[in-house]
């Protein structure tokens, strides 16, 4: 195994790629016990299309989500119930680029690892199930379909992203799934759910060799699939101009939301991630509950505690989205907007609030630290270099003020603005 070492915080891990490509990752935490493991599938809802063997494929918008779920029922089970009996959580999720599998346990580390690894890679595909699942996809879309909240979320991304399969929801919509057949979900798991496409990370109470071992006999259980050649197609036409969706939903208070497309070129690996810690740094210099601008918008009732902001940085893409509900929906865009303007101009002059920010994320990287879930949900093993929590630190301490002003010209520069507006009918537009 070869070992990765954080003399910094005396943390240490362990990788090692096997015979059929799955790469592991082992960081064990003394004094911890309990332990999180996460298998990581390099797939998300942006890999719909596709080229499989000099062959162009198009899948219905939604099939990475639905594959996540159809895992979890196998002939005569369900995966949950197995997690049940052994005490540990379970769950997974889909992103636009990921598709993550994961269970914490304080006991019968063993059993629960080859549950996972097992109902992952040994898939049970029926065509009464796939019809099955559809209705229950349904049911999850319609939920999301009726909160104002994923809404106002999924419609600035689709303005930023117009006619691209980022202007889909992650699940999909009832008509994508609907079309969703058997050979779709068999072909999705052959091209993406291989060894070599996933990543294991396992930290917290364990022992490197052993762990190590335990799942070495489990991948040769298994046979390894036959290669494959497979090209990943992002297609993002041009951001339409500045536009504003207005859509009418049964909500107490307006709801806003300003998206920001990036059109710079992001750089790879560690790179990448200084320039997203940059950038969110940049954010949180001006709408953090810290910044002067924050504090005016809030006490001009304006904002309240459901004003956020968040940035995304992806393969292929990235994005800002500012959002929160507010009785003066106008003002606020405009406010927001007139912030983003001055950004370039006025970061230079904050050397002091840009120490304190930093300050403030060093000591909340160092509270979770000490939780073996927040150390696995910020790991990446899919950017050429695994990337841990340590990283991110040993980044931020040596981020200069010069550092957020170059990502924010290069980011804010060129970026395209969209706005989307959420209220009833009978509501003033502010």
């Amino acid at each position: 195994m070869e070992l990765i070492d954080y003399p910094n915080y005396n943390e240490k891990l362990f990788v090692q790629t096997l015979s059929n490509g799955l790469t592991v990752y082992l960081q064990p935490k003394a004094g911890f016990n309990k332990t999180t493991a996460v298998l990581g599938v390099n797939y998300g809802s942006i890999d719909s299309q596709f080229m499989l063997n000099g062959e162009k494929v198009v899948q219905p918008a939604g099939i990475a989500h639905f594959l996540e779920h159809k895992m979890f029922d196998k002939k005569d089970y369900d995966v949950f119930e197995l997690f049940n009996k052994t005490g540990a959580r379970s769950n997974a999720f889909t992103s636009f680029t990921k598709t993550n599998y994961l269970f914490s346990t304080a006991e019968s580390v063993k059993e629960n690892l080859d549950i996972l690894l097992d109902f992952v890679q040994i898939p049970y595909f029926t065509q009464a199930k796939v019809q099955r699942e559809k209705g229950i996809i349904d049911q999850e879309i319609n939920m999301y379909q009726n909160d104002p909240d994923n809404q106002a979320y999924f419609k600035t991304i689709a303005s930023l992203y117009p006619n691209s399969v980022l202007a889909n929801d992650i699940a999909g919509d009832i008509q994508t799934v609907d079309k969703i057949t058997l050979e779709d979900v068999e072909l999705a798991y052959r091209t993406f759910y291989r060894p070599e496409n996933m990543s294991l990370f396992i930290t917290g109470k364990l022992d490197p060799s052993e762990v190590m071992n335990w799942i070495e006999d489990n991948q040769r259980r298994k046979s390894t699939p036959a290669p494959i050649s497979l090209q990943r197609r992002l297609t993002l036409p041009e951001a339409s101009k500045e536009t504003v969706l207005h859509t009418k939903m049964d909500v107490s208070r307006p709801k806003i939301t300003l998206g920001l497309r990036g059109s710079d070129q992001v750089p790879t690996g560690r790179d990448g991630l200084k320039y997203e810690i940059a950038i969110s740094v940049m954010f949180d210099l001006f709408l953090s509950e810290n910044s002067v601008e924050y504090d005016k918008l809030y006490h001009d009732e304006i904002i309240d505690d459901t004003f956020s902001w968040e940035f995304e940085n992806e393969r292929g893409f990235h994005f800002a989205v500012i959002n929160g509900d507010t009785d003066k929906p106008l003002e606020l865009i405009n406010r927001l907007k007139q912030i983003i303007a001055d950004i370039p101009t006025k970061i230079g002059h904050l050397q002091t609030e840009f120490q304190l920010q930093k300050n403030e994320l060093f000591g909340n990287y160092i509270e979770m630290m000490d939780s073996e879930e927040a150390i696995s949900g910020q790991f990446d093993g899919f950017i050429g270099e695994p990337v841990t929590i340590y990283d991110e630190v040993e980044i931020l301490k040596s981020l200069t003020l010069e550092d957020v002003f170059e990502a924010a010209h290069s980011f804010l520069d060129q970026a395209t603005v969209q706005e989307v507006m959420i209220q009833n009918s009978d509501q003033p537009k502010g």
